[in-house]
């Protein structure tokens, strides 16, 4: 009687370890999407390289809550800083760049904020490359976000 006990405590003990071992060997932090297209002609574009405050959506000034962050490593990874509910969070990017293939100097940039699902853009620069636009194209409609250089991480 005190065998089956043992062999029953040993039996859940594995399955106790095996489901253990199963359900934290997910490790998302670098999950990164592999689409189509993502690995046709991608780079990491230097020019983005560095930190980035949000100015503007759609010509409208953006201030307080509304602003966002975003830093470059210039190697396909940064970090994204923003406000929810007046407390300011950090979150990991991926990203890289691809020439679109539509003629002139058209420049898309991939890329992806934490583990949500990656974003397509239209990117370029202005004023000596101390501005970078950002145009996405979503259900019929395009929005336009605005990044002025900056020194260094709001926080």
């Amino acid at each position: 009687m005190k065998i089956k006990g043992l062999l029953k405590g040993i039996v859940l003990l594995v399955v106790a370890v095996g489901l253990s071992a199963s359900l934290t060997s997910c490790d998302t932090d670098d999950y990164w999407y592999d689409g189509p297209g993502w690995n046709d002609g991608t780079f990491n574009d230097p020019d983005l390289g560095g930190y980035w405050a949000l100015v503007q959506i759609n010509s409208e000034n953006v201030s307080g809550y509304d602003m966002n962050y975003l830093y470059f490593n210039g190697r396909g990874r940064g970090e994204y800083y923003y406000w929810d509910n007046g407390r300011r969070y950090v979150m990991p990017t991926y990203y890289n760049s691809q020439y679109s293939g539509y003629g002139g100097d058209t420049y898309q940039i991939n890329l992806q904020y934490g583990n949500d699902r990656p974003t397509t853009m239209n990117y370029w620069f202005t004023h000596g490359g101390n501005t970078l636009w950002f145009q996405w194209n979503e259900y019929g409609r395009t929005t336009t976000y605005v990044y002025d250089r900056i020194n260094s991480a709001p926080w």
